[in-house]
């Protein structure tokens, strides 16, 4: 059998098919292939020799903001490529009156796989200075209905923010429930199931009663945030309406941002037994490639192992849960054998350096990812200047 390209020696880490061990990669036609028995055929100059790194699935950053071409906030999905992010999806950057022009400029252009969230606020985020209106008497309800259906293959669900300055403080939980509502006559109407995605950093209510409103599969995002009422209490306890939100199904994001990541949070509820279901970046262009908070998704990885949590734990919040929460299992976010060939590799180097959360309290870390090569749809798309020479 001819294959496209082999990767050879290194230390494969797939949650989604629980290989952590020294094995080879083959690549036929975009997709990774199980050659049996057979014999493989492959051009030299194909055989790329990853001895002593780590290959992983193509990273899924879960939470971004990607209208580059439309807000002064955003960035481009394939800057993330160099990072070892293959797949991503947008945290509500458009609205009703801009969604089509994010799919058409940014999201059909890219490399990198896009899916976003619809914020219910028509202008969606447009700059940081510039604060979005959640009144749900301004929600374009009939312009939202077909901006779904025309992409309702790519829109994951609706978006709000619950935070001091965005909503009244008194109706804060009305304006999430409103949103909840929403989702279900959407749903109802055209067939599809959308998410409620909620912003959840310095809420106005307390996380439990926030995470109360959520229904299975909808996503609490920011869940370690420091500022107002984090999830865990004063006596080092989970919220119980977290817990019970987590049982019924409800997805924890850490969405690490700037702003949005309390290092005293994470690790009391960390220290509690609750990590996130996934752990993405919440990147803009005030913290892309930018130290000491959320510069890559794999400086957030880092950060989770100076928390004590094992690689492989990190990896399955950041490749297959990602990838199921997308629609998109078995065909990103693993290595398994027919799955698309999007594939980042890794050195994993020890060096000490510093990350900060929102009121920069420093987090002492010891190792980092370093991206050598990034691979999607069997095609590489990045490669470190020293590696498969």
């Amino acid at each position: 059998m001819k294959v496209d390209y082999i990767i050879r020696g290194g230390h494969v880490m797939d949650p989604a098919s629980g290989t952590n061990e020294k094995r080879d990669i083959f690549i036929r036609n975009m997709r990774i292939i199980d050659p049996g028995t057979e014999d493989v055929e492959c051009s030299a100059d194909r055989i790329i020799d990853a001895s002593g790194k780590i290959v992983t699935p193509g990273l899924i950053d879960f939470h971004t903001h990607l209208f580059s071409e439309g807000s002064s906030i955003c960035i481009h999905p394939d800057m993330m490529i160099a990072q070892g992010t293959t797949a991503t999806v947008d945290a509500g950057s458009a609205g009703t009156s801009n969604y089509e022009a994010f799919y058409k400029a940014v999201i059909a252009q890219s490399l990198v796989k896009v899916k976003g969230f619809l914020t219910v606020y028509s202008g969606g985020q447009l700059d940081a200075k510039l604060c979005e209106d959640f009144d749900p008497a301004l929600y374009n309800v009939d312009r939202m209905e077909r901006v779904i259906e025309a992409n309702r293959d790519n829109i994951l669900g609706l978006k709000i923010r619950i935070s001091r300055g965005v909503v009244p403080e008194e109706t804060g939980a009305d304006h999430l429930r409103a949103v909840v509502e929403l989702a279900d006559r959407l749903n109802e109407r055209l067939g599809t199931s959308l998410r409620v995605c909620v912003h959840t950093t310095d809420s106005p209510v307390t996380a439990g009663e926030l995470a109360d409103i959520l229904r299975p599969g909808d996503i609490f995002c920011h869940c370690y945030q420091g500022a107002g009422h984090p999830i865990c209490l004063e006596d080092g306890r989970i919220d119980p309406g977290v817990l019970a939100a987590r049982a019924r199904g409800v997805i924890f994001d850490a969405a690490n941002g700037k702003g949005n990541f309390g290092l005293n949070a994470a690790r009391r509820a960390l220290a509690a037994g609750f990590e996130p279901d996934i752990i993405s970046t919440d990147l803009t262009v005030d913290k892309f490639n930018m130290p000491p908070y959320a510069k890559s998704l794999p400086l957030v990885i880092s950060k989770y192992l100076a928390l004590g949590m094992e690689l492989m734990t990190i990896l399955e919040k950041v490749t297959v849960n990602p990838a199921r929460i997308m629609g998109m299992e078995g065909r990103i976010g693993t290595l398994a054998p027919g799955a698309l060939a999007d594939i980042a590799i890794f050195e994993k180097k020890e060096k000490h350096y510093i990350q900060k959360d929102f009121c920069d309290e420093e987090l002492e870390c010891s190792q980092i990812l370093v991206p050598q090569m990034t691979m999607i749809a069997g095609e590489i798309q990045y490669c470190q200047a020293d590696f498969y020479l």
